[in-house]
């Protein structure tokens, strides 16, 4: 008898170390997941910056910058930022990136489309998302609750 309860702790024993391995190899490759994640995205990032004409990022980091004239490479270029954010957004929106890196994606995303060169394309570009309103939902939003960046004087 005495054998036979060692013998079922030891089972016992056994499941919850396999248990507990089995937690901390699904938490690591979480973890995994997310780096690969945000070294994608950030190398999709850098693609986006050397794409996007100088002069409209620019204007859209500084109001003080003249605002380009609207042409087919801002707008291109626009459509190729808004799809990169409604990649993370979905991403986020599935569970598939975690709280923190959400976070730190959000307000990146929200300092960049406050400017104004997004608002105006934006404005062309959204039926372009009809196919995803949650998104949508979520630039008008972050647009609405966010006014223009302003530059104080010094």
């Amino acid at each position: 008898m005495f054998s036979g309860l060692v013998a079922g702790l030891a089972n016992c024993g056994t499941i919850a170390i396999g248990a507990v391995g089995i937690l901390v190899a699904l938490r690591n490759q979480h973890r995994q997941l997310n780096a690969q994640m945000y070294i994608e995205f950030s190398g999709r990032f850098q693609q986006l910056l050397r794409a996007f004409p100088t002069e409209a990022w620019l204007a859209n980091a500084d109001p003080s910058h003249p605002m380009p004239t609207p042409s087919k490479e801002v707008t291109e270029c626009s459509l190729y930022a808004f799809q990169f954010v409604s990649d993370i957004y979905n991403l986020h929106h599935s569970s598939y990136l975690s709280a923190k890196l959400w976070r730190l994606w959000d307000r990146g995303i929200k300092k960049t489309l406050n400017g104004r060169v997004f608002r105006r394309e934006w404005a062309t570009l959204s039926a372009e998302f009809i196919y995803s309103p949650h998104f949508v939902e979520y630039i008008n939003t972050t647009m609405d609750s966010t006014p223009p960046r302003l530059i104080s004087a010094v």
